[in-house]
């Protein structure tokens, strides 16, 4: 059974969760106020991390593993925006952009689930969601992360997580962070094992470092997850080439 203060630590995950599932912004999840400095943020977050990094949890709340990790990763992902000054006031804008949207209808004033009013912020998440592919697209690298961060915090979705993961790890003024966005890869896997994108994402960067046996796993649980992917199913078809047709040992010597 839990001790007592790991009986505290998961009423503090569950409300912490709780707290994400109701989007509240970056610097509520640090407890800072909008003023704060970067010295501030760092220190909130260290603090934080201290008790919500998922090294942290003890082995006798292994149910609240997933949500320990996507309270971590909003922590995370609060500090890298707020730290930032270029992204703090792009995300600031965005805050004051969204406060100044008509907010969609509570249930007791007609408005009720699914319905197009209901669904405002989801949709909102959903646009920044595709102006980023449309930057990604143009090798914009900057504002596709920085829409994707945006689409990421209305919405958590490990699709938009991977989906930044991959803009970082793609920039080239970013390779330091490549560890990081691998790292974001394998989070939005474990929070949603079907997440086809950041399967096929691991799978392109475990044949570039030369392991196709991670490769060709990672390809199959993205087509496994939707069969339809165009580039897993081709990596695989050229998988099976390579099997069929083996390189001769010493051809080109």
């Amino acid at each position: 059974a839990p001790k007592p203060d790991e009986g505290r630590l998961a009423q503090q995950i569950e409300q912490r969760f709780a707290d994400i599932q109701a989007k509240r912004d970056h610097f509520s999840v640090l407890g800072v106020p909008q003023d704060a400095s970067r010295d501030q943020v760092k220190a909130a977050f260290l603090s934080l991390a201290k008790v919500f990094h998922p090294d942290r949890l003890p082995p006798s709340l292994p149910h609240l593993a997933q949500k320990m990790t996507s309270v971590f990763e909003s922590i995370r992902e609060a500090y890298e925006v707020l730290h930032d000054d270029a992204r703090r006031k792009s995300y600031q804008q965005t805050l004051q952009g969204a406060q100044a949207l008509p907010k969609p209808p509570s249930a007791a004033s007609g408005g009720r689930p699914g319905s197009p009013q209901s669904a405002r912020s989801d949709t909102n998440a959903e646009d920044l969601f595709k102006m980023g592919e449309v930057y990604f697209r143009k090798r914009d690298f900057l504002a596709a992360v920085e829409h994707y961060e945006r689409a990421h915090a209305l919405d958590p979705k490990p699709l938009y997580l991977a989906a930044r993961a991959w803009a970082v790890y793609m920039d080239p003024s970013r390779k330091a962070d490549m560890p990081r966005a691998k790292q974001w890869m394998a989070d939005a896997v474990r929070l949603d094992p079907n997440c086809d994108r950041a399967h096929y994402q691991l799978g392109v960067i475990a044949r570039v470092e030369n392991d196709m046996d991670r490769a060709e796993r990672h390809f199959r649980e993205a087509v496994r997850a939707n069969p339809k992917h165009l580039e897993a199913n081709q990596e695989l078809r050229l998988i099976d080439l390579r099997k069929k047709n083996p390189p001769k040992k010493g051809l080109f010597r």
